[in-house]
């Protein structure tokens, strides 16, 4: 008998059992989306660093080094459970070319290695590692797409060429946003090539299960081992490889959020118009002993089974939406085993947007409770004769502008060349690298001074790169990435304080902060020349390079070997930059511009941002449509007896439906409206929160006016004066008799 009620009830309700499947459905879709996407992520990641052995420890050195020294240490701490040298021939890129293309425009280092003895391997695509012969090259995997390369392809370093044997993932640098790429070669090769480069050290090691990793740090900083270089640890390497599309992951978490609360204030808008309906049957069903119990099981039955058809449909659709989306991923970091847990977890997450939906209906039909049997069976209608029916229009259109607009905005601020005060870099035009040199304070010393003397060169600065050990405030030591120079040209974005001007003062990026415990006015001791030098933090900045962990000081406090020079610059407007940039590059130093170093730095984040932003968008328009057309078709339904009425005094079709859809069109606007406003203010402070965990403090969205202003308004608007066109179109199939029946 159940069966048959329902059924009966979904043949004479097609169009409101449609749309509640509807919106179960792409409730269910965009979460599971999201636990899909997510799973895939970081199994494919945690694999691929499990299958190389990426270190605990990872110190970058320039300069040389003594084995000895690192076995003495190693047999001395107890954290230590393996370790080894890595050798990382750092090419100059303008003697580097792919396939013929040069890559005298890259921002990455690119070098030479070869295979790890035993551990942080260089896999193949097969997840192996490869067998490599001389005169072949194997490739990191970003560059095959980026370079069009294939095996075949020729690597031309100097007067040397190499063949492409294939290509490689290397799971500590496979990210763009690692500024190191590292190319696989033999022996043999890597000895032949080496006065190609400049040879610089990872100094890798994996400690035991339960090491404490302060307590390690702290013991490798007091030993006084070599330390000319930055610090990679293994969570470091993890956050990097999941930041370019754990930020589409998160955009479609956020459109599951949004869409899902479309959903409910949608379903529960159809369950109100469907109890109205059902009003008299009801109080039937009351006044002949039926218990409120068993009639909102009667419903309740209904939207069960919806939500078991929302949930298999959803599931599939997620299924087929994964496939484009995880392209990227398993290309740079392969796939992971696809068990049961996957199968379970998405389950969970399709079955997780259904009981919301379900507790949200159950509360809906506590109404019922409260209507006794007289009233249900003769009570008069008593929908609302204002706006105040509108208002979901409004909802959901303000709904849909937010989730057009800030994966929108996220893209345009993270594509933007202003996103490089995020970077730890003020907002230059140019950017020289001084890096594969022997002598880099005497190259760096002649930029400036050319620079200086170029009347096309508008402003400069010169920033040297060195390393000091910190006191931690556990008592512990660990060696801290100093930037020194004029910070003043080229400021960054500090959520804290100001820059550094006096010569003991020390600004801190914002994760350094966090992890030394310090806010603008403390101290902290830097080992300068063997002396504690007290520090006063003066700010605290945005810094998503380096693992975010950098710091920033007015002077160099010594003669400490400089491990890296940047110069940055700003042209008068009558420059040719290309021009200019070719002229410094002549000089043996990697020039860029910054726009182009944004770019290539979060290339695969833009990728994935660009794609969520457009699946985002595609659906914010489909929801209008769907819900506007939805709500109208219901209203008119639901008037039908008003319309009629209206009809027989005289007005005509035209007439009324340009009533309707101005209160149709009128709130579809307002929400318009909120969601501009709630998407600058309320969004701006979502994407915040997440880039603040990878150090991107105080963020402030990049805006396109012209877009938001018009594009985006222009495109929803555009989809809710259809939606609200062919909502109300029955209206002229509607007879002027009708209304001689009396109300139904």
């Amino acid at each position: 008998m159940l069966k048959k009620l329902i059924w009966n009830d979904v043949k004479q309700n097609k169009l409101m059992s449609t749309a509640t499947v509807f919106f179960m459905a792409i409730s269910a879709a965009l979460l599971t989306l999201t636990v899909l996407l997510s799973g895939n992520l970081l199994g494919a990641i945690n694999t691929l660093m499990d299958s190389a052995g990426v270190p605990d420890f990872i110190q970058m050195h320039t300069g040389a080094v003594e084995e000895a020294e690192f076995t003495r240490f190693a047999e001395s701490c107890a954290e230590v459970q393996d370790w080894q040298i890595c050798r990382f021939l750092n090419l100059d890129n303008s003697n580097v070319a792919l396939d013929g293309q040069s890559l005298i425009d890259s921002t990455q280092d690119n070098g030479l290695c070869v295979q790890g003895e035993r551990f942080d391997f260089l896999l193949g695509m097969d997840g192996a590692c490869p067998q490599i012969l001389p005169g072949e090259v194997y490739v990191p995997i970003c560059y095959r797409d980026r370079y069009g390369l294939a095996a075949g392809s020729t690597m031309t370093i100097g007067g040397q060429t190499l063949t492409v044997a294939g290509f490689i993932r290397d799971a500590q640098m496979n990210s763009m946003m690692a500024s190191s790429k590292r190319f696989l070669v033999s022996a043999a090769d890597y000895a032949l090539l080496r006065g190609q480069g400049e040879e610089e050290y990872l100094i890798e090691f994996l400690l035991r299960d339960g090491a404490d990793m302060n307590i390690f740090q702290t013991a490798y900083t007091a030993s006084s081992l070599p330390a000319n270089g930055p610090t990679i640890t293994r969570p470091l390497v993890r956050m990097m490889n999941a930041l370019s599309d754990g930020t589409m992951i998160f955009v479609i978490f956020l459109m599951s959020i949004i869409v899902l609360l479309i959903s409910m204030l949608c379903i529960h808008f159809i369950l109100s118009l469907q109890m109205e309906r059902d009003r008299k049957e009801v109080g039937m069903l009351k006044a002949l002993g039926i218990g409120r119990k068993e009639i909102r099981r009667l419903y309740f039955a209904k939207y069960l089974l919806f939500s078991l058809c929302g949930a298999f449909i959803g599931l599939g659709t997620a299924a087929i939406l994964q496939k484009p989306l995880v392209r990227q991923l398993q290309e740079l970091y392969g796939t992971t085993d696809q068990g049961t847990w996957k199968t379970l977890a998405a389950l969970l997450a399709a079955l997780l947007a259904e009981g919301i939906i379900l507790l949200s209906i159950r509360h809906s039909l506590k109404k019922t409770d409260k209507l006794s049997a007289l009233s249900a069976m003769f009570q008069m209608q008593r929908g609302d004769k204002g706006y105040g029916k509108y208002l979901l229009i409004g909802f959901v259109t303000a709904a849909c502008t937010f989730l057009m607009l800030v994966p929108q905005n996220l893209y345009n601020t993270v594509s933007s060349p202003k996103f490089v005060t995020y970077m730890g870099i003020g907002s230059a035009e140019i950017r020289i690298d001084v890096r594969q040199i022997k002598d880099i304070d005497s190259m760096t010393a002649q930029i400036a001074t050319a620079l200086g003397q170029d009347p096309q060169v508008k402003e400069y600065t010169t920033l040297q790169t060195c390393s000091y050990p910190a006191a931690l405030p556990d008592g512990g030591t660990v060696n801290l990435t100093v930037e020194t120079g004029d910070h003043s040209i080229f400021p960054v974005s500090f959520s804290a304080g100001i820059l550094p001007t006096g010569e003991n003062e020390i600004a801190l990026s914002s994760l350094n902060a966090e992890e030394l415990k310090l806010s603008v006015g403390d101290t902290l001791d830097l080992n300068v020349n063997g002396k504690k030098s007290g520090y006063t933090v003066c700010g605290i900045y945005s810094d998503i390079t380096n693992g975010g962990k950098t710091a920033k000081i007015r002077n160099r406090p010594d003669t400490a070997p400089v491990i890296w020079s940047v110069l940055y610059a700003s042209l008068e407007e009558s420059t040719d930059k290309e021009q200019w940039m070719a002229k410094y590059r002549g000089t043996g130093v990697d020039v860029t511009d910054v726009e182009d170093y944004v770019r290539d730095t979060y290339a695969q984040t833009l990728v994935q941002l660009r794609l969520a932003s457009r699946v985002a968008g595609g659906i914010a328009v489909l929801v209008t449509a769907v819900v506007l057309t939805l709500f109208l078709r219901l209203i008119v339904e639901r008037e039908r007896y008003a319309i009629s009425l209206r009809k027989a005094l005289g007005f005509t079709s035209g007439t009324i439906k340009r009533i309707y859809f101005t209160k149709g069109l009128v709130p579809a606007v307002l929400g318009i409206v909120a969601g501009l406003t709630l998407g600058h203010l309320c969004g701006e402070s979502l994407c915040g929160m997440v880039l603040k965990s990878f150090g991107a403090d105080s963020f402030r969205f990049v805006i396109n006016w012209g877009q938001v202003m018009a594009g985006i308004p222009i495109v929803i608007l555009g989809a809710a004066i259809l939606a609200v066109w062919a909502g109300i179109s029955q209206i002229g199939q509607i007879k002027a008799y009708e209304c001689c029946r009396g109300k139904e």
